[in-house]
């Protein structure tokens, strides 16, 4: 009898031998090897559907029949026929290599068994691809071959067709506003006359997201009841235009009659009030409803309650068009930090990472010092990003794990090479920094620079945490030899030798102080043939060395999310330094910095830089004159030269270079623009900016008329050979007779 897939009841009887019919390439051992059934066993109405199921299952024969010879066993088996050739061609819009390798990982590829069912998914799911992309007029054409041996060839042949674009999007029933309006909320477009348009290609999944965000545009505005009755969506016969009309009812419009709280608060009600930004007499607004839950349950997270849920429910009373907004609490169990890790940071010790937790291990779950702590994280010099992970324990309801995921920059180098400054010229540099010494996070500096105007040794270090509490310590030393103060000489040469010992004091998670006390010696070099009237004066009455200690205070509010590259938060720093009595110099010089990034519509941010400096002295003699402030150049107004801007030597000197003044104030407004190539924005910069500032000798001078102005944009990079490359294109805008212009700049070499 035969005992098929579709087999019939029959005597079973004790199996003493099985044979194989039908096999081409495989061997009689790989059919035993998958058969569940073996010399001896009994065949039965259940034995032979599981060895029907187990030989099926292999995926090697694509028909499976059992039958009887005496107390033998036969089956017969017909292979699935090997993939002599797979060839996928036509198309360019969907797949390429990514899709080959997909396909081959599936089986359909050279030297795989055939499976019909395998090709036919693939050919849906081919289908489905193109339609999400606006591809409906797309041709599948699947041909498989037979070939000697028991072998196929297969040939999927795709006819992508134009792209079907939306000719229309029409609202039904909308009164209030106008169907222009609403449109303008939806990421479908219909078809216009921008090129490489996108928006204009129907998808499934964008037309529910567009509707989603018409049902928030009228709840938000207190049509609570408003609803999408039906969508139409209409292919022409040529598959090249798709129609697609909305039916909504809009309702009422309802307003909040009251708010109260239920469930287990743990907050107390006049706390919730504040979080809560739906007032009674306000227009019903889901938006801020969800809002005012959000901020409920990021309060309790910071208290513990990790997995709090808030549910706003509107109680409506239909007969006043009034919402009463239960906000439902629950808070859930408490949950405790178990364990903080650490994973990538194959450099940095464990405990330079841990110090700048401010969620601690065994303490209660909080969002906002879960979220501090990553902030903190990125902006360490050697970390470019840090992403946080937070787990619950298995097992338990209260705990949880905190993962970080570090990835680690280079933090040292050594470096020679040539660099170029607007302000220094071409430059000889060597450079040896290391940002994480021995995993410590303690910083090690040492540069050398060596040009035509200068030449400069600097040997700083830095312990970030030189106490448990997060006080830093900064010691370093240098010698400075330069023409002048400027890259184009003023006349006159400066030796400088000096040491500093500076404290960096945290007074709150965003504030420090700072502390110190340094000494330097200057000796001046004058050249009565070219040297300024100021500075010969200068050195007559005051003599050619100098030596000075000076106290060096400031206080600083930081609380951007990058020391690099910054796309929020603000810094604003205060100092104050003064050439204390008993030295040959007695001045002071304090600036004022801000910088603040505010989110623009769509990626772009603006950035506003400002500083005010001040200089003056308070003894008998007058400020030296490198110390004097300077602008014009990148860091002040782009456009001119480098500092080229304010007053000059004595008219009557030959040369008219520029001597600096008292006090200096700058502007840069920046829009950052996001570019359209992939970047993080982590290494590359590039905006539109406003410069606006100037030096005067005395702050009696200052005068808004006698403020630069410019307009460019400006380019930035870290480059992986040259440090920090800017480059800059700006044009003046009121430049007076006499200012010395530069529109392009650039400046690479120093960012190391």
């Amino acid at each position: 009898m035969a005992l098929t897939a579709r087999a019939h009841a029959f005597e079973p009887f004790r199996i003493s031998e099985i044979r194989a019919e039908g096999l081409q390439r495989l061997e009689i051992g790989t059919v035993l090897t998958y058969l569940p059934l073996s010399n001896g066993d009994t065949l039965n109405d259940a034995t032979s559907q599981q060895a029907i199921r187990s030989l099926y299952a292999s995926g090697l024969f694509q028909d499976v029949q059992l039958e009887r010879d005496g107390n033998a066993l036969v089956v017969k088996l017909q292979e699935r026929p090997a993939i002599t050739n797979f060839k996928l061609e036509g198309n360019e819009k969907i797949g390429g290599d990514e899709l080959k390798k997909s396909l081959k990982d599936l089986g359909l590829a050279d030297g795989e068994l055939f499976r019909r069912d395998l090709l036919d998914q693939v050919e849906q799911e081919l289908r489905r691809q193109y339609y999400a992309n606006g591809y409906y007029a797309v041709g599948i054409d699947s041909k498989v071959t037979p070939e000697p041996n028991n072998r196929v060839s297969i040939n999927i042949k795709v006819t992508e067709g134009s792209v079907t674009k939306i000719t229309d999007i029409n609202i039904i029933g909308n009164h209030v506003f106008p169907t222009d309006e609403l449109l303008k909320q939806f990421d479908l477009k219909t078809t216009n006359w921008m090129p490489f348009q996108k928006s204009d290609r129907y998808s499934k999944q964008s037309l529910s997201g567009d509707l989603e965000k018409l049902q928030s545009y009228y709840q938000d505005r207190g049509y609570l009841k408003f609803s999408v009755d039906s969508v139409q969506v209409a292919l022409t016969p040529d598959k090249k235009s798709i129609y697609i009309t909305i039916n909504v009812s809009e309702g009422d419009v309802y307003k909040v009659k009251d708010r109260h709280f239920s469930g287990d608060t743990i907050l107390n009600d006049r706390y919730l009030e504040i979080l809560t930004s739906t007032k009674a007499g306000d227009i019903f607004s889901r938006k801020e409803a969800t809002d005012s839950s959000d901020r409920i349950e990021a309060a309790l997270s910071d208290i513990g309650y990790a997995f709090a849920k808030v549910t706003p429910v509107p109680e409506v009373d239909e007969e006043h068009k009034e919402v009463s907004l239960n906000y439902v609490v629950d808070p859930g169990k408490r949950a405790y930090v178990r364990h903080i890790g650490f994973t990538g940071n194959s450099g940095t010790n464990d405990e330079t990472l841990r110090r700048e937790m401010r969620q601690l291990e065994a303490a209660p779950f909080s969002k906002s010092a879960v979220e501090r702590s990553r902030v903190r994280l990125t902006r360490l010099p050697f970390i470019e990003s840090a992403e946080v992970d937070t787990k619950p324990v298995p097992g338990t309801d209260d705990l949880v794990d905190v993962n970080f995921k570090i990835k680690e920059r280079p933090p040292g180098s050594v470096q020679f090479g040539v660099g170029y400054s607007g302000s220094q010229g071409f430059l000889i540099t060597g450079q040896v920094t290391h940002t994480n010494f021995l995993g410590t996070g303690n910083r090690i500096d040492l540069q050398a620079e060596n040009n035509v105007y200068s030449r400069s040794i600097n040997l700083s270090w830095t312990d970030p945490y030189f106490t448990e509490d997060g006080i830093s310590q900064t010691i370093s030393m240098f010698y400075r030899k330069s023409q002048g103060v400027i890259r184009y000489s003023s006349g006159f040469n400066t030796n400088t030798i000096g040491a500093n010992l500076t404290y960096g004091i945290p007074l709150s998670e965003f504030i420090a102080l700072r502390a110190g006390i340094g000494v330097e010696d200057t000796s001046v070099e004058t050249f009565p043939s070219n040297s300024s009237d100021e500075i010969l004066k200068y050195v007559i009455d005051n003599g050619t060395q100098f030596f000075s200690w000076q106290a060096r205070t400031g206080i600083s509010y930081d609380s951007r999310n990058r020391t690099f590259f910054a796309t929020r938060g603000a810094l604003h720093a205060l100092t104050a330094d003064i050439a204390l009595p008993g030295g040959d110099l007695e001045y002071y010089n304090i600036s004022y910095r801000a910088q603040q990034y505010v989110p623009l519509f769509w990626k772009f941010t603006a950035e506003i830089n400002g500083s005010v400096g001040y200089v003056n002295s308070y003894g008998n003699n007058d400020v030296p004159p490198w110390e004097n402030y300077f602008a014009g150049g990148p860091q002040t107004v782009r456009g001119y030269k480098d500092g080229y801007l304010g007053p000059r030597d004595h008219p009557t000197n030959l040369f008219n270079n520029p001597y600096g003044g008292k006090l200096r104030t700058t502007a840069q407004t920046n829009v950052i623009i996001p570019l359209p190539i992939a970047s993080d924005g982590k290494s590359t910069r590039l905006e539109a900016f406003w410069d606006v500032g100037n030096v005067f000798a005395e702050p009696n001078d200052f005068a808004i008329n006698e403020l630069r102005q410019s307009a460019g944009v400006a380019f930035s990079w870290f480059t992986p050979f040259l440090g920090l490359l800017d480059l800059s294109y700006a044009v003046p805008l009121n430049a007076k007779p006499g200012d010395s212009q530069n529109r392009f700049q650039i400046s690479f070499g120093s960012g190391f």
